[in-house]
Order: C-alpha cells, then sequence, then structure tokens
C-alpha cells in the first residue's frame, strides 16, 4: 500500500513537470505528436503502478518522449516541412459557400460533424460561412459572409448528406413534397444533396466543389 502512494505521488510529479518542460497548450490546440506523446507518457505511468518494475525504469522513457517532443517542436518552428510531417495542415472543407467534399472524404469529416462544430461557435447555418478550414487540431476556423440577414428558421437544416430532416420539417413547417420540388427545380437529386436550409423563404441548397 504504501509502495503504491508514494509511486503515484512521485508520478503525479513528474508527469506535472513533463509536461510543463514539454510547453503550455491548451489541450485543444494540441498537435496530433504532442496528443501520442502523452498518452505514451501516461500508458507508462499506469505500467508502473501495475507492476513491480523499478520506479526509476518508467522515468527514462518519459523522460526520453519529453525530450523528443522538445527537439522536434523547435525544428517545427524552423522548418515548415517538419511542421507539416509534425502537425499536418490544416484542410479548406468549404470554400466561396461550397462544401469541398473530396477533402471532406479525406479526412472522414461528414456535414453532421461540420454543423456540431459550427454551432459550438454560435454559427447555426451553412448558409453564414464562405470560407471554413479544419484547423489540425481538430477544431475550425472561418470566414462570415458580412451582408447576410439569416431568420430562425435558416437554422434548421433541412437536408442533411441526402436524407431528409423530418423533425425540422416540422418545425419549420415545410411539407416533404415541397422540398423534393425544390431540389428537382434546382436540377439536384435529393441523394445528392448534402445540406440544403430554408433562406429567404426557399430551399437554399449549399453546392460543392473539389478543391
Amino acid at each position: 500500500m504504501i509502495d503504491i502512494i508514494w509511486k503515484t505521488t512521485l508520478i503525479y510529479f513528474v508527469i506535472l513537470l513533463t509536461l510543463k518542460f514539454m510547453g503550455k497548450r491548451e489541450i485543444g490546440e494540441l498537435s496530433l505528436f504532442d496528443f501520442v506523446v502523452i498518452l505514451l507518457i501516461a500508458d507508462l505511468s499506469a505500467v508502473t503502478l501495475d507492476n513491480n518494475m523499478s520506479f526509476y525504469y518508467s522515468i527514462i522513457p518519459i523522460a526520453i518522449l519529453a525530450i523528443i517532443q522538445k527537439i522536434l517542436a523547435y525544428l517545427s518552428l524552423k522548418s515548415n516541412i517538419i511542421r507539416k510531417i509534425i502537425d499536418g495542415k490544416n484542410s479548406l472543407i468549404v470554400y466561396d459557400g461550397k462544401l469541398n467534399i473530396k477533402e471532406m472524404r479525406k479526412q472522414n469529416y461528414n456535414v453532421s460533424d461540420l454543423l456540431s462544430q459550427i454551432r459550438l461557435k454560435n454559427v447555426y447555418s451553412l448558409v453564414e460561412i464562405k470560407h471554413l478550414y479544419l484547423e489540425t487540431n481538430g477544431e475550425v476556423s472561418f470566414v462570415k459572409y458580412d451582408d447576410l440577414i439569416i431568420d430562425d428558421k435558416s437554422y434548421f437544416p433541412i437536408i442533411i448528406s441526402g436524407e431528409l430532416q423530418k423533425d425540422n420539417l416540422k418545425l419549420t413547417g415545410l411539407k416533404e413534397d415541397w422540398v423534393i420540388a425544390q431540389v428537382k427545380n434546382q436540377g439536384y437529386i435529393l441523394k445528392n444533396v448534402y445540406y440544403a436550409c430554408l433562406y429567404n423563404k426557399r430551399l437554399f441548397i449549399i453546392k460543392t466543389c473539389n478543391k
């Protein structure tokens, strides 16, 4: 029991000092490499507590990981190539109001994911967004249109990934037949519409592009 207590206490301070050595960044701002290093450190710490191995054998690999991370972080500041290898690069998901389907598929990113992300930033309709990037830490950043007047009904998606959102149809008072007719009038097939909402009393379909 005493052995577990002192190991836990020491590991806590080792991890705390290691993370401070690696640098101060919020969890949401961690790169994929930083995140992997932290997972490895946590795993090494757990192994130490679960086994009777010497505490010092776990400190050595933790220290090595921290030093590697620090070196690569420094090199990434000096070289764009190394930075792209370690952190990756952001992805253009919306360009000039159009969904970049090719990039979304590459990132395994769907429209529902996108809507969840923009809602967290108090934007409720893709109609408002001109350009949007999926950053390397998994968050989104975007540029909005300045001259749009968005009414309450625009906030409810009517079509997502080729499927009618029936709950939102009830909220907006739209009929399925009217929506399908609007889709056909605009030269689309329902299953090929990735996102549509009501805007200016008509069905607004977000176009797609392949950048």
